[in-house]
């Protein structure tokens, strides 16, 4: 079955006039409209508090239904509006401020309850319940039903925009704060409070780091009162910029496990339930309770109580900010001592690269330079050798050829050719040969000579010009060198 545990949202359906004449049936004021309307607008158009404050007669009151805190003195400087304003009171010890009762009717729930939501007429809203207990209950009596009362709707309450998706503490803490954002500011994260995603936990933890007080906002989607807290207390720009400015947020809907947990913590009696809390004054993981506020209430009097707590806590804030500052001072020193070590060693390091590859360098310079004088001496050597082998071969062939050489025909025989040879020096040599000698002979002869210096070399005639190979065997006559001839030895360097 769909509950209606806050006729707040269902008289969100209905527009300005409806809701007008609502009100004006269930009061009695079909003649003043005026006044339904300045009810109405005094409370966000929630039909059920606009009920409430007509009903008790105190449309004037800042608070209807609510716990009465004890007036702050003048000594804050607030303004005369704040100073008459109900305050919410720092908790110390045992001495809990509780919820006073009075105020909130349940007669108006029944009277709204056709209008907004007809389909649960058949039973009771835990809502209405609730203001019925605080009505005839006394305060002690009340404190010990209220919160598993809300509980237990919260338990079957299926009309709330809070998401309720899987996943752990900074899951859930992620989609209060996308929920709260959404429903209050348009999907603007920019604006309002900045609730940190993490679980109470950790937000403790960030705001020991932080030196900051955690302002804790528990949020109870089946109390009626719970969104219009939010839309009209939380939302407001001047209570936004001061919570963002003096403490980290948390957030969390009482339905979810971590924001359960920590209402079994605080034991709360009423919604919507705000809290101070200190996790930098007693050290690492521990956190005290600093202030509570239990039920709505306007802007200036949560800024007045968050003041006061924030002024309680000032000396250990500042111990903490000052012990904090010294550990941080410690630590730069340390970190810029590590660096300057650091740094020194990356010189060191970085002087001994060099050297290093300084040495590596004269290294391979006298291994280079080594290596390219080997390299000249075993050529030189091979030089020397093939020379050597060079003047062998052509000794040992001149005195082969010399020994093989026929005898020069005498000058003026019958068949007698003479051939003048020019050698690669310029040097001219002379010899009678037979006519029928062949070219070879004339290598034969060329060999023998003491200026040829070459192992390797051809015989040339010039008119015409011919190149004679050793292998061939031309006679002179045929050579065109008869009776009178000359030739060139041709090298290969020539």
């Amino acid at each position: 079955p769909h509950f209606a545990p806050h006729l707040g949202r269902a008289a969100r359906v209905m527009d300005e006039d409806e809701a007008i004449d609502t009100l004006a049936a269930i009061l009695n004021l079909e003649h003043d409209r005026a006044r339904c309307r300045e009810l109405l607008e005094r409370t966000g158009f929630d039909l059920q508090s606009a009920v409430d404050r007509g009903l008790s007669g105190d449309d004037a009151a800042a608070d209807v239904g609510l716990r009465q805190r004890r007036r702050p003195n003048t000594s804050h400087g607030g303004t005369s509006a704040r100073r008459d304003a109900p305050r919410a009171r720092p908790t110390s010890g045992s001495g809990r401020v509780r919820r006073s009762g009075g105020g909130s009717n349940p007669v108006s729930f029944v009277a709204a309850l056709g209008f907004g939501i007809v389909k649960a007429a058949v039973k009771l809203s835990v809502g209405i319940v609730d203001a019925a207990l605080r009505v005839v209950l006394p305060s002690g009596v009340y404190s010990r039903f209220s919160r598993p009362l809300l509980l237990l709707a919260a338990s079957f309450d299926s009309s709330s925009a809070l998401p309720r998706g899987e996943g752990g503490a900074e899951s859930r803490a992620r989609e209060f704060s996308e929920w709260f954002s959404e429903m209050f500011h348009d999907g603007d994260t920019s604006r309002g409070v900045h609730f940190v995603q993490l679980s109470h936990r950790e937000a403790l933890a960030f705001a020991q780091r932080e030196t900051k007080l955690l302002f804790v906002y528990l949020h109870a989607p089946a109390h009626h009162e719970s969104e219009l807290f939010c839309a009209q207390v939380l939302a407001d720009p001047t209570m936004t910029a001061y919570v963002n400015q003096n403490f980290v947020a948390w957030g969390g809907n009482v339905r979810d496990g971590d924001a359960f947990s920590l209402s079994a913590g605080l034991k709360p009696t009423g919604y919507p339930c705000v809290a101070i809390l200190d996790s930098v004054s007693g050290g690492s993981g521990s956190a005290s309770l600093v202030m509570s506020c239990e039920g709505f209430i306007d802007v200036d009097v949560l800024i007045s109580a968050c003041e006061e707590a924030l002024a309680g806590q000032n000396a250990s804030l500042d111990d903490a900010r000052a012990r904090h500052a010294e550990v941080d001072a410690s630590r730069r020193l340390r970190e810029e001592q590590d660096a300057a070590f650091a740094e020194s060693l990356a010189r060191d390091a970085a002087r001994a690269r060099e050297l290093d590859a300084q040495r590596e360098a004269e290294e391979a310079e006298r291994r280079r330079v080594e290596e390219e004088r080997r390299a000249v001496e075993e050529e030189t050597k091979k030089a020397e050798e093939a020379e050597r082998q060079r003047v062998e071969e052509i000794e040992a062939r001149r005195a082969s050829k010399a020994s093989k050489l026929r005898d020069e025909p005498a000058d003026g025989a019958d068949g007698v050719s003479k051939l003048a040879v020019r050698l690669p020096d310029g040097s001219r040599a002379e010899r009678r040969f037979h006519s029928t000698d062949t070219i070879a002979d004339v290598y034969d002869f060329v060999d023998t000579l003491e200026e040829l210096d070459e192992v390797s070399y051809s015989l040339v005639t010039n008119f015409p010009r011919r190149t004679f190979a050793r292998s061939e065997r031309v006679s002179l006559v045929d050579a065109g060198v008869h009776p009178n001839g000359a030739m060139f030895v041709q090298t290969e360097s020539s």
